[in-house]
């Protein structure tokens, strides 16, 4: 099955909206807190599985796996939300230092891997 690119995209970024919107929302009323990370992280992990790493390269294929372990830190995340544990806020952040590592990386990953396939 093949999806629109676009609508996936806008999907994502509602996705991480959710997940930052929820951060913000906790200090606030963290019953709301919790509903609205689990439908951030779930929107997250479906862009993410369902978008693997386009190129052949090992570094790239590597990079999709840190970013598939950011994205079940943030499943662990969301589960020490509901449980009113306050260690959510630390594996979210190594979550989100590990995703953008991972796409920075896996980005430049690609376009060397795309220029080295062109000057072939």
């Amino acid at each position: 099955m093949k999806t629109n690119p676009k609508l996936k995209n806008t999907f994502f970024r509602i996705s991480t909206l959710l997940i930052l919107l929820a951060a913000i929302i906790y200090y606030f009323d963290a019953t709301v807190a919790k509903y609205v990370m689990i439908a951030g992280v779930a929107g997250f992990a479906a862009t993410t599985f369902t978008t693997p790493y386009p190129g052949k390269g090992l570094r790239g294929k590597r990079l999709f796996n840190i970013q598939v372990f950011a994205v079940l830190l943030m499943a662990v995340s969301s589960f020490l939300l509901f449980k009113n544990i306050s260690g959510w806020v630390v594996t979210m952040l190594v979550a989100a230092l590990l995703t953008l590592y991972a796409t920075v990386a896996m980005s430049m990953a690609y376009r060397k891997e795309q220029k080295d396939d062109s000057n072939k």
